[in-house]
């Protein structure tokens, strides 16, 4: 980094923005996300209406240098829209270096990007920013949780692939007696059922001391399917309160770890 920087909230630097770039695209189903920057690292959430609610985690060892005050909030709301299309400004072919500056409230967000391929050639992008609004907090400590499921991410996205597109509601049904999983969806018409026993290949662990129902709209389930394309494992946990956290791992070259979290609210009985 530049000297100087204690003169600015925020600023970070890293090798290649790509893997940033599509752990944003994977939670880009709103306009704009609401930008963090903690002494851990970083982390942009969107909602959808109050249901959904995903955040993308970039911890700090990701980052070559990273800095941030702590004797402020370093918090705004940015389009998630424009910050993806200048991460890949150069290209989804190119890999490019990646500065970022904020100075303070009300400043824009700079991005310095410069092509790993031409050495004098970089862009630099200036992003207006708004006072961001608090997100919900869906994190209930009096809420226990009552199963969890581990999957390979790439067997979860084509089940979920081969789900009925016409169907809207999803229902879960966790048990710890056999098949442990059962999976039914429901459409105007149709109701279809895909069982998931823990013995299943795509099975990596699951627990449940009782049988649990849960539903849920499926479309908002379907709000992971592109953080499930570029992660390797996901994480289901379903907690008394009936919220279902989903967590996946991005797979990074360099062993270096990114997550994406979704919280979805269930759907209440009539």
């Amino acid at each position: 980094m530049d000297d100087g920087t204690s003169e600015y909230y925020f600023t970070a630097s890293m090798d290649t923005g790509k893997s940033l770039y599509s752990l944003l695209k994977a939670i880009q189903f709103q306009e704009c996300a609401v930008f963090s920057a903690m002494s851990e690292g970083l982390k942009l959430t969107v909602e959808e209406g109050k249901c959904v609610q995903a955040s993308a985690y970039i911890p700090a060892d990701n980052f070559t240098e990273y800095h941030v005050r702590t004797d402020v909030d370093v918090m705004f709301k940015i389009s998630i829209a424009v910050l993806t299309e200048c991460l890949n400004i150069f290209g989804a072919s190119e890999e490019s270096s990646l500065k970022m500056y904020y100075r303070s409230e009300g400043s824009p967000l700079l991005l310095v990007l410069q092509p790993q391929s031409v050495h004098n050639v970089m862009t630099d992008c200036e992003i207006s920013t708004q006072t961001a609004n608090s997100v919900l907090e869906l994190k209930d400590e009096d809420a226990s949780e009552v199963a969890k499921l581990v999957l390979k991410a790439t067997a979860f996205l084509g089940l979920l692939a081969d789900l009925e597109r016409s169907c809207d509601i999803i229902e879960l049904n966790l048990s710890p007696d056999h098949p442990n999983v059962s999976i039914i969806t429901y459409g105007m018409q149709d109701r279809s059922c895909i069982d998931v026993p823990k013995s299943a290949d795509m099975v990596e662990s699951f627990s449940c001391d009782q049988p649990v129902t849960l539903k849920y709209q499926l479309p908002h389930i379907r709000l992971i399917m592109k953080a499930l394309a570029i992660s390797s494992k996901v994480v289901l946990r379903c907690s008394s309160n009936g919220i279902l956290l989903l967590q996946l791992k991005l797979e990074k070259e360099d062993q270096r770890q990114m997550f994406s979290e979704f919280y979805i609210l269930p759907l209440l009985d009539d």
